[in-house]
């Protein structure tokens, strides 16, 4: 498995893995709620390449799996009481971690949470905060199992998904 910031020529294949993943959560509680051609799409993944915002796993040409890092707090992030206060510029936030269905229960997701991890302390980063949407308990366990604080249930506006309940995770990092 290798571990690496992708190029544009490989965003086709990372959306087609997104698309299985939401085919493969569909009905299941532990969905990530997102929809085929809304969220993620393309331009999304593509901007997220090119800025060097994404980190993703392959096994040989096949994208097992791809997470997204950057600056950019979610309205809500705003009133949370986090374990540290510094300006957004040193936290990182995690967005779109997903692992293909062929490469699910192989530590793809652990690898590349990290990643992100070894990626924020190269920059000085001081914290890596998420949400998880309400529901998805394998995801709140897998960043508890990596040391992440779960700071509860809060009310999030994401623009497709108003006012609804996300548990936010910190790691403090040292």
């Amino acid at each position: 498995m290798e571990i690496r910031k992708p190029n544009l020529s490989e965003a086709q294949a990372i959306l087609e893995m997104y698309e299985r993943i939401i085919d493969d959560t569909e009905g299941k509680a532990e969905t990530p709620r997102w929809e085929r051609g809304i969220y993620p799409d393309y331009r999304y993944i593509e901007q997220a390449i090119a800025s060097g915002d994404m980190i993703a796993a392959f096994s040989g040409v096949l994208p097992a799996g791809a997470i997204i890092r950057n600056h950019k707090m979610a309205p809500g992030y705003e009133n949370v009481e986090w374990g540290i206060a510094v300006p957004a510029e040193e936290v990182y936030v995690i967005h779109t971690l997903g692992v293909s269905p062929d490469f699910q229960h192989k530590g793809v997701a652990s690898k590349l949470a990290e990643a992100v991890e070894e990626d924020a302390r190269k920059h000085g980063v001081k914290a890596i905060r998420l949400d998880v949407i309400d529901g998805n308990y394998p995801s709140v366990m897998l960043f508890e199992k990596l040391g992440y604080e779960n700071l509860g249930r809060h009310i999030l506006d994401y623009p497709s998904q108003h006012n609804v309940g996300f548990t936010l995770m910190e790691l403090v990092l040292n």
